[in-house]
């Protein structure tokens, strides 16, 4: 395959590679549409093309709100090209969110899906653009354009630019490795979203770690069903299969058409969070799918519970990884060893891929000694430079020797495996302890019963502060609280047991399936400001 020829310095040249090597193999599997590499590269060329037409210059910003389709993929290699950078937007984020990410990006120009669900977009932008001066251009995917001066997709690809291909190879050889390609936003948290500016270096770097530690090739067929503004759609799927030349289904995440596009299309390797799954499995008819093609599956983004995981490997796959991944490393920076343990996937993501570099510190940025729960950093090629025009943010989180300092809390088993125990800002104190949400919710997932849980601190007039437990029980459970408690206590310390139980059917989540813990801390405060007005 040729992953670490020097002279693929750009990820459209893996583009480019498949294109010479096997101009034929399907690069997308889209609806009913077979798209191969050949064809691919084809629109991104007229694509990128286009974009010099109207001016596009090495560096500007283009933003795009979309869902894994091949509209999206286009756009990423032709900016690729072109020394553009891509901007994600997500599919349901609201007016302000989507005014605040074009402003603080500049982009010039903005791709958005036609409509989705209940949102039509154009309806959506005709309010916000007025909001974001440096926006010159606009294009619509999956529909017809309706706002003045915009242009459909399907109409920019009927045009004829081939004037320009002298201008794009030009323009190509001027790209760097180190140029940014994508930024992409962070969920905003634990503050303002900080948009990640990745490289090309960075991505590919990630990719083929990834490749490696997957043994991914050209022959395998990835389903990519996550968010494209975000790591996993983008780069951990979407980056990393086009640099092996593998095959992606492209399609928006549900949990029936995932098992039928699987089936359909004998996926290998499948990529998902702990929630994805469980839906899957709360499936009546689950057990119908042929899911034999798998020969990878990834969980990721959460902690795993046993009972995910043990179906996972029973009816999916032996080979389960559980990773951690990173916005400000481009992807997947620690993997679990191939065919791990239950026990092994359950409490730890794994160790650091022998690529990169990671160390566990205090709040002075000292070591502490393995076993000693501290501040995960992380150095190597596909850790990011700065966060996009907020150089306190980016002084703040990257020192001067290229490490990256997380937020995240974990501690080095006796293993030499990564336990994570939460992110600093979530931790809080009762009675004088330290209490890390994570390894509490850990422990409760291993409640016959429970199919999701997050644990915050709620202000306690004596203990500080104590945890509250919100629970989504399986379909057709029950959850007795005592019963909860006493099982707990296998597995806690009494101070770490819960004081508060919420049991819900469901509980705020974020696109890409993680439980949205800003909001229900967000929902503590209101119920404590509720509480001082009486």
């Amino acid at each position: 395959m040729g992953f670490t020829d020097g002279a693929l310095r750009l990820l459209s040249d893996y583009m480019s590679q498949a294109v010479r090597e096997r101009p034929d193999h399907v690069a997308f599997l889209y609806g009913e549409q077979t798209i191969t590499y050949r064809e691919f590269a084809q629109q991104a060329e007229k694509l990128a093309c286009y974009l010099l037409k109207l001016g596009v210059q090495k560096g500007d910003r283009l933003a795009y709100l979309m869902t894994p389709r091949p509209e999206f993929f286009y756009l990423y290699m032709a900016a690729s090209r072109i020394g553009a950078i891509i901007v994600g937007i997500g599919t349901r984020q609201s007016n302000r969110e989507i005014e605040y990410v074009l402003n603080n990006s500049e982009a010039i120009a903005v791709f958005t899906l036609h409509s989705m669900y209940e949102y039509d977009y154009q309806e959506r932008f005709e309010k916000i653009l007025p909001r974001c001066p440096s926006v010159k251009h606009i294009c619509i995917v999956g529909g017809p354009a309706k706002l003045e001066n915009a242009l459909s997709f399907d109409e920019i690809l009927q045009g004829d630019y081939s004037e320009y291909l002298p201008a794009l190879l030009e323009r190509e050889a001027q790209v760097s490795t180190d140029d940014g390609l994508i930024i992409v936003y962070t969920s905003g948290s634990t503050g303002v979203p900080k948009g990640a500016l990745m490289s090309h270096k960075n991505i590919i770097h990630m990719s083929l770690v990834e490749i490696g530690m997957c043994e991914a090739g050209s022959d395998d067929i990835w389903i990519n069903h996550l968010p494209v503004n975000h790591v996993s759609g983008a780069t951990e799927v979407g980056a990393t299969a086009i640099v092996a030349n593998s095959t992606q289904v492209l399609e928006p995440f549900n949990p029936v058409r995932t098992l039928e596009l699987i089936q359909q299309h004998k996926v290998t390797i499948l990529g998902q969070v702990p929630t994805m799954f469980a839906m899957e499995f709360a499936l009546p008819d689950y057990d119908k799918y042929d899911l034999s093609s798998l020969r990878r599956v990834v969980i990721s983004g959460a902690a795993a519970p046993m009972e995910i995981l043990r179906k996972m490997k029973e009816t999916m796959c032996d080979y389960c990884y559980n990773c951690l991944g990173l916005t400000e490393v481009s992807g997947l920076i620690t993997y679990t060893e191939k065919g791990a343990d239950l026990e092994t996937l359950n409490l730890t993501v794994g160790k650091v891929a022998p690529d990169f570099e990671m160390k566990l510190v205090d709040k002075n940025r000292q070591e502490v000694p393995p076993g000693e729960v501290g501040e995960i950093a992380y150095r190597g090629t596909s850790v990011i430079k700065e966060y996009f025009k907020l150089p306190e943010a980016t002084a703040a989180a990257f020192d001067n020797e290229g490490w990256f300092y997380s937020g995240d809390l974990g501690f080095i088993d006796e293993d030499g495996n990564l336990r994570m125990v939460g992110r600093s800002k979530e931790m809080y104190i009762t009675n004088g302890e330290n209490i890390y949400p994570a390894e509490v919710e850990d422990a409760i997932m291993r409640y016959t019963g429970v199919m999701l849980c997050a644990v915050v601190g709620v202000p306690h007039e004596i203990s500080g502060h104590v945890g509250r437990a919100y629970i989504v029980p399986l379909p057709g459970h029950q959850i007795d609280t005592d019963d909860l408690k006493e099982f707990l206590k296998e597995y806690l310390a009494t101070y770490k047991i819960p004081r508060e139980y919420v049991f819900r059917e469901a509980l705020p989540m974020t696109l890409l399936g993680k439980i949205e813990k800003k909001l229900l801390r967000q929902e503590v405060e209101a119920e404590l400001q509720a509480k001082n007005q009486a």
